[in-house]
């Protein structure tokens, strides 16, 4: 059950409050038919735009501290905490109708973040994770602990780099995953994944490339649920890293890590989208 008491903090709510007025204008679809291509298959709709203003109010108003987001972009000082919002992680899957997006909103500070916060299109929960506070899911306004699942044998893939030989190297490792056929293999095109690898539906998931303003809600959730979280070296995930492999059980991560560090051409674990202290974002790449 999730309670209010001293070790909790006041962002929490913020992120709560934010998170279920977000998620319940984009469930309107209110602006979904609204399409445009922010440049080659990048897609952008006026649900995402009117979804990040509705955050970003409550968020600045609640807490004062910098907003960055996906649409709106936003600076941050050095030292000074940050939310990082997603309106819709999933924009493509939204705008044709597929219920398979969230809203992501985090709160960041010296790197990792403290509270993470989701909206899962697909089901109205809201899932919710604050740095040594457990994980939690509400339905129908009860929360209750979630935690990772070692029985599930579904190991997704995300964060498919757009071009050259960067996407040749991520194919070439799912397509040697496919073959292994150790696993049941998905791709879902959303950052969701991590909310449902910290609800127990997936075993682990990993990104090729993974944009702080897109993966770090997520992260908050799978680390509290009991996930290991890394980048594809194996170095904890911080928002500089790169890449991402999240995995219910050490044994599965270690595994997904051997075989990615085995394609030399995926992305390098560590590039510049996500910085620790983004001086200003103007939206790294949507699915």
């Amino acid at each position: 059950m999730l309670t209010r008491d001293s070790r909790h903090r006041p962002e929490r709510a913020a992120a709560i409050e934010a998170v279920s007025r977000g998620l319940d204008l984009a469930l309107s679809r209110d602006g979904a038919d609204d399409i445009r291509s922010k440049g080659g298959r990048d897609l952008v709709t006026a649900a995402d735009v009117a979804v990040e203003e509705t955050v970003r109010s409550v968020l600045t108003a609640a807490s004062g501290f910098p907003v960055i987001g996906e649409e709106g972009g936003g600076r941050a000082e050095p030292g000074t905490p940050y939310w990082l919002v997603d309106p819709i992680c999933g924009t493509t899957n939204y705008a044709f109708g597929i219920p398979l997006f969230a809203v992501n909103v985090a709160l960041v500070e010296d790197g990792e973040p403290v509270i993470g916060a989701v909206g899962d299109g697909s089901t109205g929960a809201i899932l919710l994770a604050e740095r040594g506070q457990g994980a939690f899911v509400a339905t129908d306004g009860a929360w209750r602990p979630v935690a990772v699942n070692t029985e599930s044998k579904l190991v997704v893939l995300e964060g498919w780099p757009r071009t050259g030989v960067e996407r040749a190297g991520a194919a070439r490792w799912a397509m040697d995953a496919l073959r292994a056929n150790r696993w049941d293999v998905r791709s879902f095109g959303t950052t969701l994944t991590l909310a449902h690898l910290a609800a127990g539906r997936v075993a682990a998931c990993i990104f090729f490339a993974a944009p702080a303003l897109h993966v770090a809600a997520g992260v908050a959730l799978a680390r509290e649920a009991g996930a290991t979280v890394t980048d594809r070296s194996g170095l904890p995930w911080t928002v500089d890293s790169g890449s991402l492999i999240a995995a219910a059980e050490p044994e599965l991560h270690r595994d997904l890590c051997e075989m990615v560090r085995e394609t030399p051409v995926i992305p390098s674990s560590r590039h510049g989208h996500g910085s620790r202290v983004p001086r200003l974002v103007e939206g790294p790449p949507r699915r």
